[in-house]
């Protein structure tokens, strides 16, 4: 299995990103989402732990953004299935599968953000427990080129997680004006030793002057039980 690190690392400006595997013992799930920004009202953000969810917060709220964009709950739970995106679908996820829905059916409900013009994509994971093993699922929402601008929706399904590996998708492919979408799959990236390290070892490879936050989750695959939900903050 290809290994990116180096892809990751050679990004000057990946944006929000995901990352679903396990860890390299293969006992915990883990979700990693992180924000990295440009702009001083990007940058004035942290993720903040709020029971079992994880939100974006102003580190200044007097100088709080008005960009409905930048503020949602990035990390919830429904039962034996764990959500992570970046924007307001991670709410539209949960209220479908509260009710009986799916992970597709909800995101097919949503398009990209309207922040012309770089029409940063929406992307959305699922980390399933409530089978016999684990799996995990993405989707990226980007604008269809062409002149009609619509919303091509993809969706990545993993039945079967190798221990000590991730499945890795970002916004954005560069840095530049207007941003490059990420039009690739997502890809393998290597989630080295325990959960705590893997996370850093993430944070390390992002570009320190856009480095904003990361969060992890980690599940024990047994009990079912989130048994870490961390954050790292830039702004502290």
């Amino acid at each position: 299995m290809e290994d990116g690190r180096e892809r990751l690392k050679s990004n000057p400006y990946p944006g929000r990103g995901i990352i679903l595997g396990l860890d390299a013992a293969g006992r915990h799930a883990l979700q990693i989402y992180w924000i990295t920004a440009r702009s001083t009202g990007s940058k004035n953000r942290i993720l903040e732990i709020e029971g079992e969810d994880v939100r974006t917060q102003p580190f200044d709220a007097a100088e709080r953004s008005d960009d409905p964009n930048i503020w949602y709950r990035a990390i919830a739970q429904s039962g034996d299935r764990h959500v992570v995106s970046n924007g307001v679908q991670t709410d539209t996820v949960i209220e479908h599968l509260n009710g009986g829905g799916g992970f597709e059916s909800a995101l097919l409900t949503h398009t990209y953000e309207t922040d012309a013009p770089n029409f940063t994509p929406r992307i959305s994971g699922l980390t399933d427990l409530s089978g016999a093993r684990p799996q995990a699922r993405l989707s990226k929402i980007k604008r269809g080129g062409g002149g009609s601008g619509a919303p091509l929706h993809a969706f990545y399904v993993y039945q079967q997680m190798p221990p000590g590996w991730g499945y890795c998708l970002h916004t954005y492919a560069g840095d530049g004006n207007p941003l490059p979408t990420f039009e690739a799959d997502p890809y393998e990236i290597e989630l080295p030793g325990t959960p705590g390290e893997a996370a850093a070892a993430i944070w390390d490879m992002l570009p320190s002057e856009k480095r904003v936050a990361l969060a992890l989750k980690a599940i024990d695959i047994e009990t079912r039980q989130t048994v870490a939900l961390t954050v790292t903050n830039t702004l502290v």
